[in-house]
């Protein structure tokens, strides 16, 4: 998987951001009639202006994304008609864009004239409508709303539109706070961003209110690919950096560390020390740190603990391949000490000729390229930042590096110890349940989107579906947290629990694979169905999805002792009876509940 175009990267009309209009319609179709196996989702677009051609771009974006997009575009100004036609239409995600002048003809130029008590009946009248849609919205995976905005021009000194505008959009915004399906779009900061005459066309406003031109409704398509994380197939958690002429300018073997271009205050090692801050930003949001480089090892080592003005050191580095070997292996080798998919990297390196290896042979990887103008470099970390961030704050932190650190130093530990059983003995484990906790619903979301490789069927849930399953007397939602004599992992998994009479139904199991093999999967059992015959349930079923990631789990349920019923197509049906229930005993695991 290519990452998004930016400066010194075009490669085809479908990502060129300078492609007319017919180009990209040319490439859409011709993407979307290829029959690789890709993934799909389906949005819905109301709106208060016309902006059917924003289906296009948004098909754009979500292939650029690896995504083939449905769109269905709604009724003029009738988003909660277009809800129930969006519903009947099986839409996954809805887009919703008021527009000012559906407010009242004109509105723009009323603005000025409105008396404090008409805007307070204007700004009250527009809470109640969009609380009802989105009450409405519930049912979608996500609603991205869009903020208003201004077509006219700003009059120097300022007017009283932008505080009109402000208040509206501070009130739609404290709505939307109310649903944890939605997100927001800040359209007047993407207007802003392009200028009027980039964004609107107002001949085309003014015979068909269709104001947007192709270059907003292409930035406004790809925000809404970065936010929905590709429709939610991108969970990147680690970025993998080279280091000549990314971290640095130059190239260390030659030019030595005194000759390296970094520096906060001279061009151009001011780009890099910019990069290399940003970089740390985002690891202090949870990012995994890597470094991929053909190198000499204790050079760069010398270089990232001794420079006098590099941001990034060794401690921010989870992990590094810096060695003269094959970059396409080393990143393999990456993802096995993570052990995290490879689908859950980022590549960032200067050379094409790299970069084109790694997209050629390991096409799971998202690839970006240090364009060779240095101030171009700061849009292509605008866009790793849109990757990692965009779909919201990752809820693990900073603590996400010190957590993988723990698992390698119990890794190194292990051998030690005479058997499996005595070291996980020696590390004082814990594990502590906690059921239908709403304070941990979206991180439980977050989990259920980014796990792959143990999810035993692979259901996707957003924020606002885990908290209707909180709220369901008849389901539990369970989520659990390891910790150990190295410190806590966090959350790290998830047990939901269907009660219907005497069956107790497990929907979905997902762990992080770096607490899996201490019995942690195994451990939690009692609890749960306990919990489960306490409500009446004398069985309990579970059933394995198999995809492309999750072979390692295929057995699973066999190991912890259920019964398989039937296998049909590699789908793996099970039950048991809780009398005679017994999973593999974990004694050196403590549970607790919370």
């Amino acid at each position: 998987m290519n990452g998004p175009v930016v400066p010194g990267m075009v490669r085809d009309p479908l990502a060129d951001p300078g492609a007319s209009l017919a180009q990209v319609m040319a490439a859409v179709t011709a993407a979307e009639a290829r029959s690789d196996p890709i993934a799909t989702a389906h949005i819905g677009v109301s709106a208060g202006a016309s902006v059917d051609m924003l289906g296009l771009y948004l098909r754009r974006h979500a292939l650029l994304a690896g995504v083939r997009l449905s769109v269905s575009q709604g009724n003029f100004d009738d988003p909660l008609g277009d809800l129930a036609r969006f519903a009947e239409a099986r839409c996954d995600h809805l887009l919703l864009a008021p527009f000012l002048d559906a407010l009242e003809p004109a509105f723009e130029a009323r603005a000025a004239m409105l008396s404090d008590a008409e805007l307070e009946a204007r700004e009250a009248d527009l809470r109640a409508r969009w609380r009802l849609v989105l009450r409405g919205a519930g049912g979608f995976r996500t609603v991205f709303l869009c903020g208003l905005h201004r077509i006219s021009a700003p009059v120097a000194g300022g007017d009283r539109l932008d505080a009109v505008i402000s208040r509206l959009n501070q009130a739609l915004r404290e709505e939307a706070a109310a649903f944890a399906n939605v997100r927001w779009i800040d359209l007047a900061g993407l207007v802003a961003d392009l200028g009027r005459r980039a964004a609107f066309d107002l001949r085309f406003y003014l015979r068909n209110t269709a104001p947007y031109a192709p270059p907003l409704l292409d930035e406004w398509a790809r925000q809404v690919t970065a936010v929905s994380r590709a429709y939610g197939t991108r969970f990147p958690k680690a970025l993998v950096l080279d280091c000549d002429n990314t971290l640095w300018g130059g190239i260390l073997g030659e030019d030595l560390a005194s000759g390296i271009r970094l520096s906060p205050d001279s061009y151009p090692g001011n780009v890099f020390h910019r990069a290399q801050t940003e970089f740390l930003a985002l690891q202090r949001r949870g990012v995994l740190l890597c470094l991929c480089s053909k190198n000499d090892a204790d050079e760069v080592a010398t270089v990232l603990a001794s420079h006098p003005d590099m941001v990034l050191r060794p401690p921010d580095i989870i992990a590094s391949q810096v060695n003269w070997s094959d970059k396409v292996e080393n990143l393999r080798q990456l993802a096995q000490d993570l052990n995290i998919g490879l689908d859950s990297l980022v590549f960032l390196d200067d050379s094409a000729f790299e970069c084109e290896a790694v997209r050629s042979q390991t096409p799971q990887v998202t690839v970006f390229q240090v364009p060779a103008s240095p101030p171009d470099y700061l849009a292509v970390i605008a866009a790793i930042k849109d990757l990692f961030l965009a779909g919201g704050v990752m809820t693990d932190g900073a603590d996400k590096t010190a957590q993988y650190r723990q698992r390698a130093e119990a890794l190194a530990e292990q051998q030690a110890f005479a058997t499996h059983e005595d070291y996980l003995a020696s590390l004082g484990l814990t594990v502590t349940l906690a059921r239908d906790d709403a304070a941990r619903s979206t991180r439980i979301a977050e989990l259920s989107q980014k796990s792959n490789q143990f999810n035993l069927t692979t259901i996707r849930y957003t924020d606002g579906e885990i908290e209707g399953l909180m709220a369901d007397p008849a389901v539990a939602v369970w989520s659990l947290e390891v910790a150990d004599r190295f410190g806590p992992a966090g959350l790290t998994g998830v047990v939901v629990v269907r009660h219907a009479g005497a069956t107790a139904s497990i929907e979905s199991l997902f762990m992080s694979c770096r607490v899996l093999g201490r019995g942690v999967e195994f451990a939690i059992w009692p609890a749960i169905l306990g919990e489960a015959a306490a409500r009446g349930c004398t069985r309990v079923r579970a059933s394995y999805w198999p995809t492309a990631k999750n072979a390692q789990a295929a057995d699973f349920y066999d190991r912890a002792g259920l019964a398989l019923v039937s296998d049909a197509g590699g789908v793996r049906s099970y039950a048991a009876a809780l009398a005679t229930f017994a999973a593999p005993p974990s004694p050196w695991i403590e549970v607790l509940n919370a």
